[in-house]
């Protein structure tokens, strides 16, 4: 090929070329323009952009990345990594509808929205080939850049990390509630009470939902919700800055638990008074009537209308004298002075006091103190307990008297050995009283004392060892005497229960008895026989025949014992 013709093809080419590339620059210019949304994005250093891939986050402002930190402080990579959710939670709370806005924003092509706070913040979006872009702007004059030193910027961020750690560890909840009552802001302990809730499934998207909506408590200051069928209980308060309303809720689960048990615990008390058979007024330092039961009214008379009133305790007490409740007094003119006196006993504790009313009626009204100055007036019936009682000491008075009537010395000895009893003859024959002496040691000392005044025998030491050995033997007899003349019978007996009753009699005084019935006999004898025939005279041997001596008494002695003549 020569050159002329390899000349003439690159000029023909590049002819071609020329007139392609004018033709493609004026199809370009002839071609108009797609129409673009009118955004208006500022050129401020401070504007914060997102460009984001579907949900994936691939390019942010360095202001945006510390956005972003701020939100996700503990995790930032996972944050930038990660889907719109973090994003569009601090979004929502600032802008209305933003995610129904970004579902349309491949159709719309771009947007802007302004904070509902008032607060200058312009939120921007457009969308281009896949990359959606937010771009959030201050346009107010707070946000124009401010020149600060270092130092002063790192005291900021310090007390900022600070307020956010305490904030999250804080067990207090706290929210905030702008001026159509969403909640806007809240710190980690409310968000963590609002996982399980029921009605708070999406505890997570903006506005949150609030926690106490269904609250029904009608206690001023506190607030509750239920929780896998448990109530929690908070103390509630708040405080208002503009429209900003900032809510403080502290649990108090321990308090209504304790303040329930308090509350049951004075049911259980009131109950157990109400059914208290003693009379109860409790009053408080001022001497007012403060609890009374139904057991006073029963007792006393006065009605319930009238305790209710919270008388006074000398209003009581006249109360009462009126209705012949109180014994009546032998002066009228100390009775102001027997009211105080009674008042100090009670106060310290030392008034115990039983009263004779009429009707054969006794009540034992008892004054105790109280706490914080308080005194308390417990009034008894004891009409039942006082009869029996003087019906048990009639009756052991009249024991009393018959044993000392009976003629012999008779002691009682109980399981210890301590004297029980002893009656009037007891006394007279030893000199002694062992029930009236408080220093007496029971039986070794009445041994002792029996075996000083007789002559010696063996008989007190097998009395002592029948008193001490349990055996079928229930009664022992023998017979000592005294060093100052006269034999004594001694019968020693167990009783019911263990104890020991020894008997003393003196057989100068049996003898005579015994001599009679003797004499008697000797008369019967000598009388003659009726059924039998007449005799002329008596039989010739009889005449010669001594005449009857009475026959010697016996006397049963005891081995080691003599009988003086």
């Amino acid at each position: 090929m020569t050159q002329a013709a390899l000349l003439g093809i690159i000029i023909t080419v590049t002819a071609s070329l020329i007139v392609l590339g004018s033709l493609a620059i004026f199809v370009g210019l002839w071609r108009p323009k797609r129409s673009t949304p009118n955004v208006s994005f500022g050129t401020s250093e401070q504007d914060v952009v997102f460009i984001f891939r579907d949900h994936e986050l691939i390019d942010c402002s360095d202001p945006a990345r510390a956005l972003l930190k701020s939100l996700s402080p503990a995790d930032v990579d996972s944050a930038e990594n990660g889907n719109l959710a973090v994003l569009l939670e601090y979004l929502s709370a600032r802008f209305e509808n933003v995610q129904e806005k970004l579902g349309g924003l491949a159709q719309s092509g771009g947007w802007e929205i302004a904070s509902h706070a008032g607060d200058g913040f312009i939120l921007s979006a457009s969308f281009h080939k896949g990359l959606t872009q937010l771009r959030l702007t201050n346009q107010s004059d707070a946000g124009a850049l401010l020149a600060i030193d270092r130092l002063s910027h790192n005291a900021l961020q310090t007390e900022l990390t600070t307020l956010r750690s305490v904030l999250r560890n804080l067990p207090t909840l706290v929210w905030q509630n702008d001026g159509r009552g969403h909640i806007t802001w809240a710190n980690a302990a409310y968000i963590q009470n609002l996982q399980g809730v029921e009605g708070t499934e999406r505890a997570l998207a903006w506005p949150l939902p609030d926690l106490f909506a269904q609250c029904d408590s009608m206690t001023e200051g506190r607030l509750a919700y239920e929780k896998d069928g448990k109530t929690h209980w908070f103390s509630h308060s708040q405080t208002t800055d503009g429209e900003i309303v900032t809510h403080f809720a502290t649990p108090i689960d321990a308090t209504v638990q304790s303040e329930a048990a308090r509350r049951e615990s004075i049911q259980t008390v009131t109950r157990t008074f109400a059914s208290l058979p003693i009379g109860l007024a409790l009053f408080d330092a001022d001497r007012q009537l403060q609890v009374f039961n139904p057991a006073l009214v029963d007792l006393t008379g006065l009605e319930p209308l009238f305790l209710s009133a919270r008388p006074s305790f000398e209003q009581l007490l006249y109360a009462m004298r009126e209705k012949r409740m109180l014994p009546e007094p032998k002066n009228f003119n100390s009775w102001r002075s027997d009211i105080v006196a009674m008042e100090k006993a009670a106060e310290n504790g030392e008034y115990s006091e039983e009263w004779c009313l009429e009707g054969d009626r006794t009540y034992l009204v008892t004054g105790r103190p109280q706490p914080n100055g308080a005194i308390a007036l417990f009034i008894q019936d004891v009409t039942t307990e006082t009869t029996l009682v003087r019906s048990f000491r009639a009756e052991i008075d009249l024991a009393h008297k018959a044993l000392d009537r009976i003629g012999q010395g008779v002691i009682i000895f109980g399981f210890s050995g301590q004297a029980m009893l002893a009656n009037a003859e007891y006394v007279k024959m030893w000199q002694t009283d062992p029930c009236a002496d408080l220093a007496d040691k029971g039986l070794p000392q009445a041994l002792g004392q029996w075996s000083n005044a007789c002559e010696a025998t063996q008989f007190w030491g097998r009395l002592a060892e029948f008193i001490t050995t349990q055996t079928d033997q229930d009664k022992m007899t023998g017979t000592i005497t005294l060093r100052t003349g006269g034999n004594v019978l001694v019968t020693g007996r167990r009783l019911t229960g263990g104890d020991i009753m020894i008997t003393f009699q003196s057989e100068a005084v049996a003898a005579p008895r015994d001599r009679r019935e003797l004499d008697l006999h000797s008369e019967l004898f000598r009388r003659p026989d009726k059924s039998s025939p007449l005799d002329e005279g008596p039989p010739a041997d009889a005449l010669s025949r001594p005449p009857l001596v009475p026959r010697k008494q016996r006397t049963a002695r005891h081995t080691g014992s003599r009988v003086r003549a």
